[in-house]
């Protein structure tokens, strides 16, 4: 579902008038100086200014042929500490999951991976080699032999009989599709067995790393916006906020505000300047982009509470939303909305107009707000 509503409220002479709302969601973590309610109290006054500043850019720019719109409030909504700290934790643990009943369903989770694709390997004998690759054979493997060393251990503290009757089980089945998943690897010539296994490795390895460096930020109020810029994948915190808090009945946008906020930096200069992290003000996520994060959604955008600008992030961002372009940044100058660093800049051009125009209409949705 789309979040943005916008849809003609008025006709004056030959003009219509469009209508944006924006959910605003507040995550809270006191500070040395300011409790959590201090914080929302604050933020709840902030969200209004970054209101009526976006109305003030776009109003500046109508005479380049930019859409006439009104902006107004949809819901104000606190994120606790309590609960956004939780946002680490794995995307598909349940709610009411402990940890160790988790990670006793990943375990049996990794062996049925591994034994359904020897099961297609049964069915199909005579699988293609681009097919086979595709069930991701090389990580299956991986994560069912890390499975096996954890039921090792696990067989090592458990005195219960019918549990340690099960684990063995799970043990020997595990055991026996591996090893056909390992012989139909090697009846291929394309790439070596060994060369498959050490890549999956390498990639496990590398997104548990980046996961933990995301996890202990996030315990300092720092969200990872995406933590692989090559594949633009956005951090487990960021998916859980997105999961966990959404407004889907009145199709406004949601806007998320966080303490602050980081991304890896993207060229020679940021690295040269902030090194291989740069912060950042705030990010627009387009569900073209990420529907991984926004899972249906439609866009959000999310700010940081401790950006050091004019006031105007929400109207950069919501232009990103709108122009959507990968490359809106390119060739902007201070006094342009869209530059970078985002440092007051209002200016939008006529191409930039026309596209805002033209974006616009799909962000038409259903009819109301609320307000709280």
């Amino acid at each position: 579902m789309l979040c943005i509503i916008c849809f003609p409220t008025a006709v004056l002479s030959e003009t219509v008038v469009k209508e944006s709302c924006f959910n605003f969601y507040i995550v809270t973590k006191k500070t040395s100086h300011y409790s959590e309610a201090t914080i929302y109290k604050n933020q709840k006054e902030l969200v209004l200014d970054k209101i009526t500043q976006t109305q003030l850019v776009f109003d500046n720019n109508l005479e380049r042929n930019c859409p006439e719109i009104r902006f107004t409030k949809g819901i104000i909504k606190q994120i606790p500490w309590k609960e956004a700290v939780r946002f680490s934790q794995p995307l598909d643990q349940k709610v009411d999951e402990s940890l160790e009943a988790y990670r006793d369903r990943k375990l049996r989770e990794a062996s049925d991976e591994v034994q359904t694709i020897a099961k297609t390997l049964i069915e199909n004998p005579d699988i293609k080699y681009v097919s086979f690759i595709e069930l991701r054979p090389g990580l299956a493997i991986v994560k069912a032999e890390r499975m096996l060393q954890e039921i090792i251990k696990k067989r090592e503290v458990i005195m219960n009989e019918n549990i340690q009757g099960e684990l063995n089980g799970l043990q020997s089945m595990t055991r026996v599709a591996i090893k056909q998943v390992k012989a139909k690897l090697d009846t291929y010539t394309h790439e070596p067995k060994d060369v498959i296994l050490k890549r999956a490795e390498n990639i496990l390895k590398k997104y548990e790393q980046i996961d933990q460096l995301s996890a202990s930020s996030w315990r300092e109020g720092i969200l990872t916006f995406w933590n692989d810029i090559e594949a633009q994948d956005t951090s487990i915190e960021l998916k859980n906020l997105f999961h966990s808090n959404r407004t889907p009945t009145n199709q406004c946008l949601d806007v998320y505000l966080v303490p602050s906020g980081k991304s890896p930096s993207r060229n020679n200069k940021e690295i040269q300047k902030n090194g291989d992290w740069t912060f950042r003000g705030g990010a627009a996520l387009l569900a073209k982009y990420f529907p991984r994060t926004t899972e249906g959604g439609g866009h959000a955008i999310i700010l940081t509470q401790d950006i050091k600008t004019s006031g105007n992030s929400l109207a950069h961002e919501f232009g990103h939303l709108l122009i959507g372009s990968n490359d809106a940044h390119l060739g902007k100058t201070p006094k342009d909305l869209m530059h970078e660093n985002t440092m007051g800049g209002i200016y939008l051009d006529e191409n930039e107009c026309n596209k805002i125009r033209e974006n616009i209409v799909p962000f038409i949705g259903g009819s109301g707000t609320s307000s709280q």
